[in-house]
């Protein structure tokens, strides 16, 4: 079944912003190397290949319902942040951003009658519950230890061995 063309062009913009985040995360993750934040930088850097594996999984998605996938040209991103909180309020602000294109990108397949977009986006629907708790926690966490050189360089340490039991995972 072929993919209605409002919403295959809805789905591509969709993977243009997913490349987009993981263009701003790989930033992200070299702003956290540049403040000596090993742990920081590798999640982030866990995040940028996750917002690309996203990427691929909509272009998988419209390539096998017959529709062509059109990159664009990746904004530059922000490179440099106030304090580490700042970035990763940065990135909350883009999760966020993210689940409301995907609500609105669900609604549409809604109203498409498109049953297997649903089903597409549903999963997408549940990575983001996931992704902005996740950056929430996060947020919280830095905010609470960034006041203090060494708690931060603890909760560094923490997210590292986080980070490392995920990717073994």
């Amino acid at each position: 079944m072929t993919l209605d063309s409002t919403l295959a062009k809805a789905l591509v913009a969709q993977v243009n912003a997913e490349l987009a985040a993981s263009h701003s995360y790989l930033a992200m993750a070299f702003f956290f190397d540049a403040q000596d934040l090993p742990g920081f930088a590798s999640f982030f850097r866990a995040q940028s290949a996750e917002e690309s594996q996203h990427a691929t999984r909509l272009s998988d998605f419209l390539l096998r319902r017959e529709a062509e996938v059109a990159l664009t040209a990746i904004p530059a991103p922000e490179t440099t942040f106030a304090s580490p909180s700042a970035a990763i309020r940065a990135a909350l602000t883009m999760e966020q951003g993210v689940t409301q294109s995907i609500h609105a990108l669900y609604g549409l397949a809604r109203e498409k009658s498109d049953y297997a977009a649903q089903t597409q986006l549903m999963w997408f629907i549940d990575e983001q519950v996931e992704e902005e708790d996740s950056f929430r926690t996060l947020l919280t966490q830095t905010e609470a230890a960034e006041t203090d050189r060494w708690n931060l360089i603890t909760l560094d340490k923490e997210i590292a061995t986080q980070a490392a039991s995920a990717a073994s995972a």
